[in-house]
This record gives structure tokens, sequence and C-alpha cells, in this order.
């Protein structure tokens, strides 16, 4: 059984949820913001571009898919 690759920023959502009990609403509201971690909390990385074109976004799909396949 190949075990499917985990992204940092699934990580980081897995520790915020370990974090506050497995509660969604709870990371919502975390209030230290000191946490390295607090930015990415969504499993997001709020630095990331947004506005990608449909051609920027299907080659990123394209690429993804590759690496999934590996």
């Amino acid at each position: 059984m190949k075990k499917k690759k985990n992204t940092p920023l699934k990580a980081i959502r897995v520790k915020c949820l370990d974090c506050c009990f497995n509660s969604s609403k709870e990371v919502q509201l975390c209030p230290v913001k000191g946490c390295s971690l607090h930015e990415f909390r969504f499993g997001k990385n709020p630095y990331q571009k947004k506005n990608l074109t449909e051609s920027a976004k299907r080659v990123l799909r394209e690429q993804f898919s590759k690496n999934l396949s590996k």
C-alpha cells in the first residue's frame, strides 16, 4: 500500500488541529499569535500569489498530478 505524501502546509494544519483538540473552530479562534505556525493554521500559505490565470492553474495542476504519480 502506497502511503500518501503529506505537504508541509497539511502537516501544519494537522498540528494546529492537534493543538486545538481537533476543533476547526478552535483553530480559527486561536489566540496564540506568537506561534510560528499561526499564519499557516488553515493549511494555506498567506504569502502565495492568488491571482493565477487559468493557463497557469492548468500547468500547476499538471505538475501536481505528475508528482503524485511518482
